[in-house]
């Protein structure tokens, strides 16, 4: 069943910056790259479980991207991130926030421009989330572990209680709504036949991801006949 049917009442309200880079800085002696925001770019809150389908589409195919070890892969999470925001994957658990001038990025206070997160581990989520899916549509690989998601709630008091969900996280969001996706009886991650891009379409006979590849396809089994 898909989250929309499932959740169709969640409002996750996420902050995200309108620009994004990749700056390194040293830390107990090790040098790490972390995903910020530019400075002076735009703050932006909204709704990130409204299009969650579509963000999860938008991951997988940026984990796709990342498996192929192109050389723009900075700039894919980069556009990633000012689409939707970074993950917050301690924000579940409790983050632990320093308050000294040299506090890594990963350790200021969630959704303000001196947040940053591990480019390392930003990406590792998305290249998960894609080997899930290969295995899952029968690749050989399967990936690391299974995916864990919280899911924090509460229960109102009445005589109609309510069950109110608190994702606080992208990432939960994120990994809560590909699971509901994958495992709904009919298949809306799709791949496209044409050129490999990962999409989101409800529809079961879609195939390709846009017009613009349905028509290159259709043109060139034309000519290979």
């Amino acid at each position: 069943m898909e989250k929309q049917a499932t959740f169709s009442d969640l409002t996750v309200l996420w902050k995200r910056w309108s620009e994004y880079r990749v700056v390194e800085q040293t830390f107990n002696r090790r040098k790490f790259r972390y995903l910020v925001p530019v400075p002076g770019a735009t703050e932006m809150t909204y709704n990130c479980a409204e299009h969650a389908e579509q963000m999860v589409a938008d991951a997988l195919e940026l984990g796709r991207q990342l498996n192929m070890e192109g050389a723009d892969q900075d700039c894919l999470c980069a556009d990633f991130a000012a689409r939707y925001g970074l993950l917050g994957p301690d924000v579940e658990l409790g983050q632990a926030i320093g308050e000294g001038p040299d506090t890594p990025p990963p350790f200021r206070p969630v959704g303000t421009a001196e947040y940053g997160e591990d480019m390392e581990l930003f990406q590792k989520e998305f290249k998960r989330l894609y080997q899930h899916l290969l295995h899952a549509n029968g690749g050989e690989k399967a990936p690391a572990g299974e995916l864990i998601g919280l899911l924090p709630y509460r229960l109102t008091a009445g005589r109609t209680p309510q069950l109110i969900w608190e994702i606080k996280s992208l990432e939960s969001l994120l990994r809560l709504t590909y699971a509901a996706l994958i495992t709904a009886p009919n298949k809306t991650l799709k791949t496209c036949k044409n050129c490999g891009r990962v999409y989101y379409n409800s529809r079961a006979k879609s195939k390709f991801c846009s017009t613009r590849c349905r028509n290159v396809y259709n043109v060139r089994a034309f000519r290979e006949k």
